[in-house]
């Protein structure tokens, strides 16, 4: 009787800074890159991939970037002008077959993950933030953009550089949120 192929079984990868339950196979690291860039609807790039699994400690640093580094040389994806990774049709027909071998935990996981990255990503490029230095302040200036036009335009002032920062780091999280709240405070 043969039995069935999964990868995971392979534990060929460094484990370093990976959770019980994470992978430790070299194959399966791949899949799981393919199969995020398959199913995530967002823009990602390289990095949005890594950052994610690493920061869910799912599989290892170097496994992770080895892994995309290939896929790219054998043509699985490509990484386009903008940095953004596209799929090849070969392998996203592969990922449906092989998907099932990941855990849907991880499956689950490495997805929201890459998509918060990716998005926050994205609103940091879109939407701008910049932070000045005054005599008795810092000023923070953050703007809620689309393309090459302000929505929005606030500027605060806050007695410490640790306010200014957590305050960008806050609004770039989600700029709409913070757009739509303030327009829904000015009209109720």
């Amino acid at each position: 009787m043969d039995k069935e192929y999964n990868p995971s079984l392979d534990f060929d990868a460094f484990t370093a800074g990976i959770e019980d339950g994470g992978l430790r196979s070299s194959s399966a690291i791949s899949i799981l890159v393919c199969y995020i860039l398959a199913n995530c609807e967002e823009k990602i790039t390289a990095q949005n991939i890594i950052d994610a699994i690493v920061d869910g400690k799912i599989a290892n640093y170097f496994e992770v970037s080895n892994a995309i580094s290939k896929m790219i040389k054998k043509g699985h994806f490509t990484e386009n002008e903008n940095g953004y990774l596209e799929i090849s049709k070969d392998c996203k027909f592969a990922v449906d077959i092989v998907e099932k071998d990941l855990p849907i935990t991880i499956r689950e996981k490495s997805i929201e993950l890459v998509r918060k990255l990716a998005e926050r990503e994205i609103n940091k490029k879109e939407n701008k933030v910049e932070i000045k230095e005054k005599k008795n302040c810092f000023e923070i200036t953050m703007h809620v953009s689309d393309i090459d036009k302000d929505f929005m335009v606030l500027t605060l002032n806050v007695p410490t550089m640790a306010q200014a920062e957590l305050i960008r780091d806050k609004f770039q999280q989600n700029p709409t949120e913070i757009y739509q709240n303030l327009i829904n405070s000015i009209f109720n």
